[in-house]
């Protein structure tokens, strides 16, 4: 699934050409008109759904959107109307789409998936892109080449428009077409996740896994997406939002449905459990308010983000050993600090108040970081 970073042969003198479109509901027509006017220069149309009064469905102005591609467009440009854009996106996205201009680019991943946790290592590594490993495919922003935008517009008008959601059908679709999903790192857009027209209020709130940092710069002077893509670890360990386990992702096999107990993972590496109980203990109490936050939390929960992050340094330590030998220094670089603020809220949010996530986000990363460094330091506990 790995893209080259390297343009194609000719594509140096192939300057993307985009067009772009703004999925909404009538009811949010301000919204789309305002996300519209942030992705000038660009022409965006706005895709309506046709039948309001219907079943909640994004298929119907997905439709709409995809088959809005301009006739001389090299590439196309699907955003929804609750994404917050920054300064200059659409030359940041021309940009994007020059480096990787085969690929389906999404420009958001949320907080709490499986890809959210490959977003963290690209920030520790140095790599600006990764591999879509969700079962779905974040739409929200997501550019395509204009051919298979066209394409996919004429396979959702085959589809059901209750049932599966454009993101799940974006995945079938484009697996099948052979087009690689990428993710940037950082996210260039993030999502203004106010109440769900489709019916995901359970789901939580849905940020951004790691936003572009803030800058006097445009969005592609502060992210010129000029690192690698980044390979996919044998074992991806994630904190599971919709059940709170610390959980593994075997990838071997390409399907990523393969999911183990992230316990059992490090047993299985040596990791003794009586130590890392012991090493959990002393890095709450190493907390700031670590008793506050335990109280407030509980212990399930923060050790399930403890386990993750220690797997987390164990992957980093077997498949990427350089950076876990300066992890000391990335840890304190922006993207970084950025990414690991989000991991204990994306994944915890079903369970616990948003407003409390938020508010001991830097509690929660400093768990984080030295659970890492436990990982990385030694093969076993």
């Amino acid at each position: 699934m790995a893209v080259d970073d390297r343009k194609s042969p000719g594509s140096a003198a192939e300057e993307p050409v985009l067009s772009a479109a703004v999925m909404t509901h009538p009811r949010r027509l301000p919204q789309a008109r305002a996300v519209a006017a942030g992705l000038a220069p660009l022409d965006a149309a706005l895709a309506v759904d046709p039948e309001p009064d219907g079943p909640p469905s994004t298929v119907r102005s997905a439709r709409l959107a995809y088959a809005a591609v301009s006739p001389a467009a090299t590439h196309h440009l699907v955003v929804q109307d609750d994404v917050r854009l920054p300064a200059g996106f659409a030359t940041a996205a021309r940009q994007s789409l020059a480096r990787q201009p085969r690929a389906a680019v999404s420009y958001f991943v949320e907080w709490g998936s499986r890809t959210a946790s490959l977003v963290r290592f690209a920030a520790l590594t140095g790599a600006s892109w990764v591999p879509m490993v969700n079962p779905y495919v974040p739409t929200q922003a997501l550019a395509l080449p204009a051919e298979t935008a066209r394409d996919f517009a004429a396979f959702l008008s085959t589809q059901p428009e209750t049932g599966r959601a454009d993101d799940e059908l974006a995945l079938d679709f484009l697996r099948r077409a052979g087009v690689p999903c990428l993710v940037t790192v950082p996210n260039l857009v993030e999502h203004d996740d106010r109440s769900s027209l489709i019916g995901n209020h359970d789901h939580g709130v849905r940020l951004s896994a790691c936003l572009l940092p803030d800058g006097p710069g445009t969005a592609g002077e502060t992210a010129p997406l000029t690192g690698p893509v980044l390979d996919v670890p044998p074992m991806l360990p994630f904190l599971a939002w919709t059940d709170g386990t610390a959980t593994t992702i075997d990838t071997t096999d390409g399907s990523y449905s393969t999911r183990l107990p992230t316990g059992r993972v490090l047993a299985a590496e040596g990791w003794d459990e009586t130590g890392l109980t012991g090493a959990y203990r002393a890095a709450v109490d190493g907390i700031p308010a670590g008793d506050t936050v335990r109280a407030e939390i509980g212990d399930r929960h923060l050790y399930a983000l403890w386990q993750t992050s220690v797997a987390m340094g164990a992957v980093l330590r077997s498949t990427w050993p350089g950076t876990a030998a300066r992890l000391a220094a990335r840890l304190e670089t922006p993207l970084v600090e950025r990414a690991l603020r989000t991991m204990g809220p994306g994944a915890l949010r079903t369970f616990h108040d948003f407003d409390l996530l938020t508010g001991r986000e830097e509690e929660l990363a400093a768990l984080v970081r030295t659970g890492l460094r436990h990982g990385a330091a030694r093969p076993s506990g």
